[in-house]
């Protein structure tokens, strides 16, 4: 069966791939950053070893530059095709690393020498990106060989690549609004960026305390809507932008990232044209970084409505 999230016009059983996989709420699990260089803890090793061994077991697959960092873990693949790899041959991979070094952690829980952050140690899925030229290549593996020196601006994720604004924002519970389609005055009086606390969540927790910063792509005119009414409120929110961080900001999301009470993210540098699998990673980040979501209307069988039901615990209308 295929899998949604991914790009269907790609071929993930042959190619160079780059892959990020984001620790569960981005804690910190694999040791720490001194003199710019990732000092690895047991399990941080642990994980090194189970990456390498991946490529004793499958031969079609080609290991190239790597990098375990605190929270996140990076790494460039070469997969070649051969007539027994699986129609996803990536995914499959991944899938068997996140399973087994799940297992270490568990173990480690256990014999009490990690901290104990639930029974996932990653985030739902993982981000992917297609190589396709030899500048793109080596610009990939730079980026992992400096992924340490560049633990300030990487400490959350691929997506924050690119920002601009507070980043203290990410610290705060955050409270996601998603919508594929429906107009802005389709959204319900008792929208989230008209009070307290947002109707119709699902929540992993306590509602955090109020007011709550507003996390989106902003993309669909629902979600337009919502950031309009959060800058008239003056109301915290985080921007995730598929395409980059335009330049020059609009006068009043400049105002907000002075004052401090806005952040816009992007994994992709200004003037950078949106596509579908960017557009999944921004929305993936948006889900997995909340801690409540709600949701508009939702296009049935769309990319949106499988990401909320996969979201762990599931978002239910």
């Amino acid at each position: 069966m295929s899998n949604p999230l991914r790009n269907p016009n790609i071929n993930y059983s042959d190619g160079w791939f780059f892959v990020t996989m984001q620790v569960a709420r981005n804690k910190t699990m694999f040791g720490v950053i001194a003199d710019g260089r990732c000092e690895l803890n047991a399990l941080g090793l642990q994980i090194v070893s189970c990456w390498e061994g991946l490529f004793a077991r499958h031969p079609e697959a080609w290991r190239d530059a790597f990098v375990v960092m605190p929270n996140h873990f990076h790494a460039v693949i070469r997969i070649h095709p051969r007539p027994a790899n699986k129609p996803n041959h990536l995914s499959y991979l991944m899938q068997g690393f996140k399973s087994y070094t799940t297992h270490l952690y568990l173990a480690a829980v256990r014999a009490s020498q990690c901290p104990d952050i639930g029974t996932c140690l990653w985030q739902s899925s993982y981000y992917d990106d297609l190589i396709t030229t030899r500048r793109e290549l080596e610009n990939m593996r730079a980026y992992v060989r400096n992924n340490p020196a560049r633990w300030d601006n990487d400490r959350f994720g691929p997506v924050t690549a690119h920002h601009c604004g507070n980043l203290e924002l990410l610290h705060a519970e955050l409270v996601a609004f998603v919508a594929s389609e429906g107009r802005d005055s389709e959204v319900p009086p008792h929208d989230i960026a008209d009070t307290e606390a947002p109707p119709h969540i699902s929540s992993r927790g306590a509602e955090p305390p109020c007011p709550v910063p507003v996390i989106s792509t902003f993309t669909s005119s629902q979600e337009r809507g919502v950031l309009a009414r959060c800058l008239a409120a003056r109301r915290p929110f985080i921007h995730v932008l598929p395409g980059g961080i335009p330049d020059p900001l609009p006068p009043a999301v400049a105002r907000a990232c002075s004052e401090g009470w806005a952040l816009l993210l992007s994994p992709s540098a200004p003037g950078t044209g949106v596509n579908k699998q960017r557009a999944v990673w921004c929305n993936r980040y948006v889900l997995d970084h909340a801690a409540t979501v709600t949701h508009g209307r939702l296009r049935p069988g769309g990319t949106l409505e499988t990401l909320l039901k996969n979201r762990h615990p599931p978002v239910t209308s």
